[in-house]
């Protein structure tokens, strides 16, 4: 009678305990949006282009660092660009770039001295005085507040007709003219133009609107289905490839049969 009682009560024990261990977790951090992780091959280029590797346990210390530390600092440059003429690594200053070819990049010195003998024109791409600052807990949480604020602002700018007396929904439409009528535009290096790409870029992946009547909100979300698609294609040829694999080398054991013990005869 004591051990049933004993047993009676260890079992209430463990029932109450899994009652009082619901897993009430919340994540306190906020969500981040990163270009590099939307698709695998967007995170392949990112460890190609820096020679990110995960195939011991150092360099993948090493990668998985530098892979966050690219998260957490998006206007950091991501990729390391190398003189084509002296070997150098131009790292924040001054280049210039080769928009023909794409990867052909020069020092400011190597092209003050015309030592590059490139035959296409090249673009000054300025450099960064110094490494951007990291920001801090509070600092990044003000930050993703003020883009959530923008992107509400962006859906008021784009929806509410030319009688709106805010001041800062006349402000969004400007920037918002001044993408649509810019020559210079993201690829030549915009400032203002990268800003709004980057904003209609936040609001298409968050859009659920159908007839959403945000600049572009269409067409970026048709360039999201058409890398995802894109992405669901590469992983069904690695699949086929990887099964394709499995069933000749099971083919191939299956053909040579079970080895003969050694000794009999």
């Amino acid at each position: 009678a004591p051990a049933a009682d004993d047993d009676d009560d260890d079992d209430g024990g463990v029932a109450s305990r899994g009652e009082d261990d619901r897993d009430e977790t919340e994540d306190p951090d906020d969500t981040m949006e990163s270009e590099f992780f939307d698709t695998r091959q967007a995170f392949l280029n990112l460890c190609q282009g820096n020679h990110y590797q995960f195939d011991q346990v150092r360099r993948a210390k090493h990668s998985s660092m530098m892979v966050l530390y690219h998260l957490h600092n998006p206007d950091a440059p991501k990729f390391v660009a190398n003189c084509q003429s002296c070997q150098s690594q131009i790292l924040n200053a001054a280049r210039y770039h080769c928009d023909t070819c794409g990867d052909y990049d020069v020092c400011a010195s190597c092209y003050q001295r015309r030592q590059h003998g490139h035959a296409h024109p090249l673009r000054l791409i300025p450099g960064q005085s110094s490494q951007p600052a990291r920001l801090t807990e509070e600092q990044r949480r003000e930050r993703n507040r003020a883009i959530q604020l923008h992107l509400q602002l962006l859906q008021h700018a784009s929806s509410c007709d030319d009688s709106c007396n805010s001041r800062n929904c006349q402000r969004m439409k400007a920037f918002l003219n001044h993408g649509m009528t810019c020559q210079t535009g993201v690829a030549n290096a915009c400032p203002i133009c990268k800003r709004i790409f980057n904003l209609l870029t936040l609001h298409a992946r968050q859009c659920r609107d159908d007839a959403c009547r945000v600049l572009k909100c269409r067409e970026l979300k048709e360039r999201f289905r058409q890398l995802q698609l894109q992405q669901q294609q590469m992983d069904d040829r690695r699949r086929a490839n990887m099964n394709s694999l499995y069933a000749h080398g099971s083919a191939g054991a299956s053909a040579a049969g079970p080895a003969s013990p050694s000794g009999r005869r």
